[in-house]
């Protein structure tokens, strides 16, 4: 059948960067399709598209899932260029022992912040490195997202605005193909900032409000904790997430205490079990990455994973992983402050330098162990 669509045909280079954008031109093509919803939605498709070298059709290993499954979560503020070299040597790492070629590297982002990926091509051999600007639910649902997303050996989330990420790409085409390729292939995923906040199967959405850490604590019911748990159609891509909530530019913006708000919802609401659940903030410029191999059930909560972290040049960042145990006690009714005995924190910095301690809440009160939140 024939169908009158919007469709892009603009392109400007600069230097070696290919720079598309979408237009309102009309042009009839030919479309067959046996759901016309995904038609519908590419005609209102605000795509953009930048291309930075020439993308291949094809996987860094084909179709041989890669050895292990990786993930970056850095915490936002200036990248940690050394985590896109490490995704990119991840991705063709193949499961039968060879090494891969060079593949896509697609950076996808929400419309909130201009994504820089400029410099993603020259940390690691790629063959290209490709953006994708998904605005709106419409765009989320164009057939055109395909291809770019199953030719992809390494996916970043970018920050912005999580909520986003969340009103505009849940039950989308778009998220269901990058569960696929990620399940599947077992090819890296990352984000930054609110692309960090996503990943996990718990993820706090802002929306319709922000909410601070002494908000949070002394009214751990305001609407404007807003923690979800169905973004991801899988639960989430990489399984030691599961069971999991994050946050990031968690020192800079003191989220300790809306973190432990979050980590005891989760439990409160019987969506995952105290024994189970997890925390994991990440301070700005810093980037945890994570591996596990197939030697575990990839669907199991809690999954064990061996883990790095990394900051830029001079930057003293963390990861602060939060859990509790037997001993915990938590409080979280609707016009109480927050009481919640017990949170352990297990905080990583670079070098592999870790430290252990406990924080309590007592009505809406931060104590720590060792006299420091962080």
């Amino acid at each position: 059948m024939e169908l009158l669509v919007w469709f892009f045909l603009a392109q400007q280079q600069t230097n070696s960067r290919i720079i598309c954008r979408w237009m309102a031109t009309p042009i009839v093509v030919a479309v067959f399709s046996t759901g016309i919803g995904l038609v519908e939605a590419a005609n209102k498709s605000r795509l953009g598209i930048s291309l930075n070298g020439e993308p291949v059709d094809y996987l860094p290993c084909g179709t041989i899932p890669l050895s292990t499954r990786t993930a970056v979560l850095m915490g936002g503020g200036d990248d940690v260029k050394e985590a896109f070299s490490w995704m990119i040597a991840k991705m063709s790492q193949c499961g039968d022992g060879n090494t891969g070629r060079p593949g896509n590297f697609v950076v996808i982002d929400n419309g909130s912040v201009p994504p820089d990926d400029t410099y993603i091509s020259i940390v690691g051999p790629v063959a290209s490195v490709v953006t994708l600007v998904v605005p709106d639910i419409e765009t989320a649902n164009d057939p055109a997202l395909e291809p770019y997303i199953r030719n992809a050996g390494a996916i970043w989330l970018t920050g912005g605005d999580q909520g986003r990420y969340y009103n505009f790409w849940k039950d989308s085409l778009l998220e269901q193909l990058i569960s696929k390729q990620v399940r599947n292939f077992k090819i890296p995923i990352g984000g930054t900032s609110a692309g960090t906040m996503v990943l996990s199967e718990f993820a706090y959405v802002a929306d319709p409000c922000a909410i601070t850490s002494s908000k949070a604590l002394t009214d751990p019911y305001s609407q404007c904790v807003a923690l979800r748990r169905d973004f991801w159609s899988d639960r989430t891509p990489l399984p030691p997430l599961l069971s999991t909530v994050t946050d990031s530019h968690f020192n800079a913006r003191d989220r300790m205490g809306r973190l432990i708000t979050f980590l005891g919802h989760a439990i409160n609401s019987q969506w995952t079990s105290a024994a189970i659940a997890q925390a994991i903030g990440v301070d700005e410029e810093t980037a945890l990455l994570m591996e596990i191999d197939d030697n575990t059930d990839p669907s199991s909560p809690g999954t064990n994973f061996s883990y790095k972290v990394i900051t830029n040049t001079g930057v003293s960042g963390s990861v602060y992983i939060l859990s509790t145990d037997s001993q915990s006690q938590l409080n979280l009714e609707p016009d109480q402050p927050l009481s919640f005995t017990n949170v352990k924190v297990r905080k990583i910095e670079t070098a592999g330098n870790e430290s252990d301690y406990i924080i309590d809440v007592k009505e809406g009160d931060l104590i720590s162990s060792t006299g420091s939140i962080y």
